[in-house]
């Protein structure tokens, strides 16, 4: 079948052809500029097999653009932020994805390449305790002032509370109780093996029994990406976590697409 070359099409073609570091990096500045200019500040849907997911990119920058790329061919960093994001049984407030050691690889089909990526989001608490009432209906879990999970009965808050140490790790959420007041007195958090078996002989007890400590795995994460950290703040929950790598195919037609919007912007030669 015969296609039409466009204008411009035959500056991608050159850049990867040539297989260069200069090239490939030239190529992919194209690239992050085009990304800047058409979503940056834009609602934005994206949709992948059979799903979708809605965000506002807010910011597309990177590191390592100057003499150092044209030598190696390779970005030190490129870093997408966006806010709204919202899929299927998900919504974050905010979302940062730092790619580490980005490349374009010359091949028949072009690949973008990274090596560690670190994700940080940031939820809505009110949203994560939707998600836990889900499995803890008779329970309410909120972040007090102070930065602790506490979890309380939905139908009596002030009877009492357990505070609640929270912490992932892989595709695991895990918690435990770290203590306990109950008719304003409390208990915690223990220094010793004795005082912890009281404050879970309490927890037992008490109508906040259903707590216990415990840990659930997290469906619908991608197997390689793996949790790190969880930071519990009043009024927000943050999560980080890494890929150890990353890969992508870039159809010539879709660089070619996007370097004719790109080259007008860019001086290629400096």
């Amino acid at each position: 079948m015969a296609v039409d070359t466009p204008a411009g099409t035959g500056t991608a073609a050159a850049l990867l052809d040539a297989g260069t570091a200069p090239g490939s990096a030239l190529l992919l500045r194209a690239l992050l500029e085009a990304a800047r200019l058409r979503y940056v500040g834009r609602p934005t849907t994206l949709r992948s097999r059979g799903s979708q997911v809605s965000l506002v990119p807010t910011a597309v920058t990177s590191s390592g653009l100057g003499a150092r790329a044209l030598v190696t061919g390779r970005f030190d960093t490129v870093t997408v932020a966006a806010r709204d994001v919202e899929r299927p049984g998900l919504r974050l407030r905010t979302l940062t994805v730092t790619a580490t050691d980005v490349r374009l690889r010359p091949a028949p089909f072009p690949e973008l390449v990274s090596g560690p990526v670190l994700v940080a989001a940031e939820l809505d608490p009110a949203w994560v305790a939707d998600r836990l009432h889900e499995h803890l209906a008779q329970l309410v879990v909120g972040i007090d002032d102070d930065g602790v999970a506490r979890a309380r009965l939905r139908r009596r808050p002030g009877l009492g509370a357990a505070d609640l140490a929270v912490s992932v790790d892989g595709h695991t959420l895990s918690w435990k109780v770290t203590g306990l007041t109950v008719a304003g007195r409390r208990m915690g958090p223990p220094r010793s093996p004795d005082a912890r078996r009281s404050v879970r002989s309490m927890v037992d007890r008490s109508p906040l029994a259903a707590v216990r400590s415990g840990r659930v795995e997290l469906p619908g994460l991608p197997r390689a990406f793996r949790l790190e950290a969880l930071d519990l703040h009043p009024g927000r929950v943050v999560v980080r976590g890494r890929l150890d790598s990353w890969r992508r195919a870039v159809p010539p037609a879709r660089i070619d697409d996007v370097l004719r919007g790109a080259l007008s912007l860019l001086d290629l030669g400096r």
